[in-house]
Parts: structure tokens; C-alpha cells; sequence
């Protein structure tokens, strides 16, 4: 039975759910990870082709610098996380971000502070788990490092907040995606498949702070970092063979996310679905 999932990219937010669904399904994904838009139409839309909703994704400015902010987008997870149940959902993944991208992400945190604890004690009586990725998304979201993740959880320790690893994220910023996984698999709810090839030509121009004086152009909508890219699974530096198996040896039997932001395999609907084809079938001979 399989276990991926996908994020719907970009190039395919316009297509029509049953059509994605039917083409998700041809190519061996088992879920397509919920939309906070959904409704039990379009989860039966999923069911009909032998599909299922995978965890839900949360876009809300947690960790927004202006306290209004902070407290609608509270209100937005909480709204979201009721969406979740309605459709079967245990899981919730999200970054508590700073959408605004104004403060550093010392004052991010202390931000973000203020506001999950309400958000996880409302997925908690619903018997739902926050997945918060470990995304850095420019600076907005602080709890993407062992640090954060050991200081977050000493403040709410509350079993409804974990992690959703992307081992794509701890390639650029040195982290060990393999012990990070052994080492949290107690607060490991979801997994996200992406990878991230290191440029070593802009490495060495740059640095890892990247572009000061030159333009950091996008790469077919997504931002440029001059020394790396996010990657198709197999397309970079992530030991897929070794993370897969880490998994399996923690345990860890939830869905696995296949996540498109690679710029080489980006364009048109058809170019993009190729690529999450590829990525299913490349996971798909190492995962059992």
C-alpha cells in the first residue's frame, strides 16, 4: 500500500480537484495532503478514486510582530484545525511565521510563544497534532533547529505539538537530518520529501549568508540563494536510502509528502506532474 502523499504545487492549484485526484491516483500516491478550503465533497472526491486527505496544511502568521495579527491568525488555526476534524484529520502541519518578515527570529519566537500555546491547547482537546516544518522560510519561522525545537517544546509540553521533517531543510543549514529524526521520533508526526542540491561554485561566492550585493533573482517562482536550490527526492544531497530507513527503523509509519519546488522540473502542469511522477516512483522502489 503506498504511503506518499503530495502538496499541491503551484502549476496544478488550478486544476480541478477530481482531475488532480484521478491523475494522483494513476501515478501511485495514496492522499493528497487538505486544503483548509476543503469540504466532504472534495474528501469524497478523494475516496472515489481510492484516495485519501493527508495532513492538513495551515498557512497563518503565528509569529506575526503585530499582536492583532498574531491573534486572527490564532483564530484562522483554530478555524483550520475544526476543518481538519470535519475531514477525518488528526494531523496539522504549519510554520508559525512571521508573515510581515520585520523582526529577528529571536523576537519570531518570542512571538510564536504567545500564540501556539492557545492553538495547541485547541488541537489537543480535538485530538489533533500540530506538525510545525522545519522551514527557516527567510527568517519567518524560528523553530526549525534543534535549539528551537528543544527550547518550543520545554515551554508547551503539551503532546499535540511536534515536528513534520524535511530532511531538504537540514542539508543547507548543516543540520543531521538522520539523528534529528532518531533523536525527536518521540515528536516526529509528519515527513515532507524534497531535497536540496549544494552549488559549490556559489558556495564559494557567497557564502552561506548568500547574496549581498548581487540580485538574488527567483528560479521559476521560487527564491534563489545563490550557493542552493530545493530539488526533486534524488536530485541532491539528501541520503534518501538512509533517511527512508532511518524512518523505518524509529517506526514512523505516517504518510510521506512529496514536496515540488524544484525549478529544473517547474513550468507547465505537465513538466510538474512528470516530476512528482518521477519522485513517486524514485521513493516509492526505496520505501516498502
Amino acid at each position: 500500500m503506498s504511503r506518499f502523499s503530495l502538496i499541491t504545487p503551484p502549476a496544478l492549484a488550478a486544476e480541478p480537484l477530481p482531475d488532480l485526484a484521478r491523475w494522483a491516483a494513476s501515478a501511485g500516491f495514496a492522499a493528497i495532503d487538505a486544503e483548509t478550503t476543503w469540504t466532504s465533497e472534495d474528501r469524497d472526491t478523494l475516496h472515489a478514486v481510492g484516495l485519501r486527505p493527508g495532513p492538513m496544511r495551515i498557512r497563518a502568521s503565528l509569529a506575526d510582530s503585530d499582536p492583532a495579527t498574531r491573534q486572527a491568525a490564532a483564530g484562522t488555526a483554530r478555524e483550520a484545525i475544526d476543518r481538519a476534524v470535519s475531514l477525518g484529520l488528526d494531523t496539522v502541519w504549519t510554520l508559525p511565521r512571521n508573515f510581515r518578515n520585520d523582526a529577528s527570529p529571536r523576537a519570531n519566537f518570542a512571538a510564536a510563544l504567545e500564540t501556539l500555546p492557545g492553538v495547541v491547547a485547541h488541537a489537543e482537546r480535538a485530538g489533533v497534532r500540530i506538525a510545525i516544518e522545519n522551514c527557516p522560510f527567510e527568517g519567518q519561522n524560528p523553530v526549525c533547529t534543534p535549539e528551537a525545537w528543544d527550547a518550543l517544546f520545554a515551554a508547551i509540553p503539551s503532546d499535540a505539538l511536534g515536528i513534520c521533517m524535511d530532511p531538504s531543510h537540514a542539508v543547507w543549514q548543516g543540520i543531521d537530518y538522520l539523528r534529528a529524526t532518531r533523536e525527536y521520533v518521540s515528536r516526529l508526526y509528519h515527513v515532507h520529501a524534497k531535497d536540496t542540491e549544494v552549488q559549490p561554485e556559489g558556495l564559494y561566492r557567497y557564502g552561506v549568508a548568500g547574496p549581498v550585493i548581487e540580485e538574488a533573482v527567483d528560479e521559476d517562482g521560487w527564491p534563489r540563494h545563490g550557493w542552493w536550490r530545493h530539488r526533486l527526492p534524488g536530485l541532491g544531497g539528501v541520503d534518501w536510502v538512509a533517511f527512508l530507513s532511518t524512518l523505518g527503523d524509529v517506526g514512523y509509519v505516517g504518510l510521506v509528502t512529496v514536496e515540488h519546488e524544484d525549478p529544473l522540473w517547474g513550468g507547465d502542469a505537465d513538466r510538474v506532474r512528470r516530476g512528482l511522477a518521477r519522485s513517486r516512483a524514485f521513493l516509492g522502489d526505496l520505501l516498502p
